[in-house]
Formats: structure tokens, C-alpha cells, sequence
């Protein structure tokens, strides 16, 4: 009788463990594993991703241009409103290029 108790109880020990799911996992090989535990990443740096901020140089120049014509003026920034006194014409207002 007792061949029979063990037999039984080791099956129903059977049926028990079937009974709960497998907790597999999946592994794509092509992903990086995750992180370890506690792991912190590290600060992202303070612009962009290891560039600097672009640097700019202000360009100056000592031309005007009007719609008439160019005149030399002093040393002023690219971009900035300038006038010309262009004969026959009168006061031009242009930029520096």
C-alpha cells in the first residue's frame, strides 16, 4: 500500500508542477542586454551630444552696396543698413554685404 501512496502522491506532485507556467524569458541576440540593476546612466553633456555650440564669427566689411552703386564706408558688422551719396542720384541707402 505504500508503493501505491508514493506512487499517487508523485503524481499528484507531477500535476502540480505542470500546472505552473514556465517563466522563460526571450532573448533577441540582436539587442543590447538591459542594464544592470542600480544602474545609473551617465549625465548627457551640457549641449548636444559631445559638439559645442557653434561659433559664430561677426564678418566686417567696408563696402556699401546701394541699388546705384558701392561706396567705401568704415569697418561696420555684415548686414548692417548703410547710405551712399551716389552722384547724379542722390543719398542711397544700402547694406553691407
Amino acid at each position: 500500500m505504500t508503493r501505491h501512496r508514493l506512487a499517487l502522491s508523485a503524481f499528484a506532485g507531477a500535476m502540480l508542477l505542470s500546472a505552473i507556467p514556465a517563466g522563460a524569458q526571450y532573448y533577441d541576440p540582436y539587442r543590447p542586454p538591459p542594464p544592470p540593476y542600480g544602474y545609473d546612466r551617465p549625465p548627457p553633456p551640457p549641449y548636444g551630444y559631445g559638439y559645442d555650440r557653434p561659433r559664430y564669427r561677426q564678418r566686417y566689411n567696408n563696402i556699401c552696396v546701394t541699388s546705384r552703386g558701392d561706396c567705401p564706408t568704415p569697418p561696420l558688422p555684415s548686414g548692417t543698413g548703410c547710405s551712399c551719396y551716389i552722384p547724379g542720384f542722390g543719398n542711397k541707402r544700402g547694406a553691407v554685404p
